[in-house]
């Protein structure tokens, strides 16, 4: 065998916990104007978490602005920078969310540039982004957490960490109608039960 296919064998596959459940269709209610929420998983996608050195936030900051055009954001917020976005997680504590890297890459990339700033773990195997947009996507998200999602309270930009359906996920705002929930890819099955039963009088589509 020769080194290129040596390589393609040792390369892991990210696989969904969710392939061949999530369904491709529209579901549950009929109603004028189509589904009310429409449901996907966001797949592959890299996540890493950022955890500041002790007194190191505000160098950690200014390192994120660098290389990436964005600063660490405040609590409860979300920014979007140059190929990736940061989601506050907790004291001290962000997601680095990117699309269409290769496996590992962006953990690579921050574990590097963020040396001794950061502790920089990657969760893109752990967890599983679901996106969920529609008009009636907040009536559902409210279903299931005490967090106030009134448009004047959780908008775009905004997220949290919370429980859901007895399930600790982060929440975060990304557009007008438009949510992603991050999750421990172990409940992803059953928290992807209780979300399409939520979405059932509303009627939903998977995408």
């Amino acid at each position: 065998m020769s080194k290129s296919n040596d390589k393609a064998a040792d390369k892991m596959v990210r696989i969904s916990p969710l392939g061949g459940i999530a369904q491709p269709g529209v579901y549950g209610a009929e109603r004028d104007g189509g589904p009310g929420v429409k449901l996907a998983v966001r797949h592959p996608r890299s996540i890493v978490t950022l955890i500041a050195r002790k007194g190191m936030s505000k160098k950690l900051s200014s390192a994120l602005k660098k290389h990436y055009g964005v600063t660490s954001p405040a609590p409860g917020h979300s920014s979007a920078g140059k190929a990736l976005t940061l989601h506050w997680a907790g004291p001290e504590q962000w997601f680095a969310v990117a699309e269409g890297r290769e496996e590992g890459q962006l953990y690579q990339d921050l574990a590097e540039r963020l040396k001794s700033l950061a502790s920089v773990s990657d969760q893109s195997h752990g967890r599983i982004t679901l996106s969920v947009t529609g008009p009636h996507a907040r009536d559902v998200l409210a279903k299931g957490t005490p967090v106030d999602l009134h448009p004047t309270k959780f908008g775009t930009g905004r997220c949290a960490v919370t429980q859901m359906a007895h399930v600790g996920v982060h929440l975060a705002q990304v557009g007008d109608d438009a949510f992603e929930i991050s999750l421990f890819r172990g409940f992803a099955v059953s928290f992807w039960e209780w979300l399409t039963e939520m979405s059932q009088e509303f009627g939903y589509e998977v995408i």
